[in-house]
């Protein structure tokens, strides 16, 4: 009788088909928010390069949070990132599979046992901080030829502007903008989840 009782607790921790479907929902919710977030600041020209994908992370965030606190298991945090990659890698950003990876890896070991509100969302703030500094990573370690190689997306010109912009001035403004960014991101992520979900468990709006 015991050890059955160990194993169901056991059990609780062990991934299901059901965790597996439910993180695949809530990434594909965080990615079709933040690709229309990137969209739109795309559109803000020079500013965009500065904000990176921290205004991403505000909409990013929520689902990550949301998922996080549901499922509680682990791996749970390093497959939302690494299915976020496999969907860029769709798009031809394929590269995103490596920093994804870094990101997934460091925000599940801050994460620890998923009770904590405050691992949570310095877990998310943390990847998505990662993710944002992939852009002026990839263009000063590649440079604009070898950049347009690796990411078909981007034309020559796009990609001599990105590097001649990203001086190191620049990049300690967009540094400090997407450290405020993904913490706002944890925060509002936070938010969401127990003011929108937490309080409802009997009646979970997911």
């Amino acid at each position: 009788m015991k050890l059955i009782k160990n194993w169901n607790l056991g059990g609780k921790f062990i991934m299901k088909l059901k965790d597996i479907i439910q993180i695949t929902v809530f990434t594909v919710i965080a990615f079709v928010l933040g690709m229309a977030v990137s969209m739109g600041t795309g559109m803000l020209g020079t500013v965009s390069l500065y904000v990176a994908s921290g205004f991403s992370a505000l909409v990013i965030a929520p689902p990550f949070v949301v998922m996080a606190k549901k499922v509680k298991k682990k791996p749970s945090a390093f497959i939302f990132f690494m299915l976020l990659s496999v969907f860029w890698s769709l798009m031809g950003y394929w590269p995103m599979l490596i920093i994804n990876l870094v990101a997934g890896i460091v925000a599940e070991l801050i994460i620890g046992n998923y009770e904590s509100d405050k691992r949570v969302a310095v877990a998310i703030a943390t990847g998505v901080f990662i993710i944002s500094m992939h852009a002026m990573t990839f263009v000063k370690v590649l440079g604009p030829e070898k950049l347009v190689e690796v990411f078909t997306v981007f034309s020559p010109e796009q990609a001599q502007y990105m590097y001649t912009f990203f001086t190191p001035k620049a990049m300690l403004i967009s540094i400090i903008v997407n450290i405020v960014l993904v913490t706002l991101a944890g925060l509002f992520g936070m938010y969401i989840n127990n003011k929108f979900f937490e309080k409802r468990k009997e009646k979970g709006i997911l």
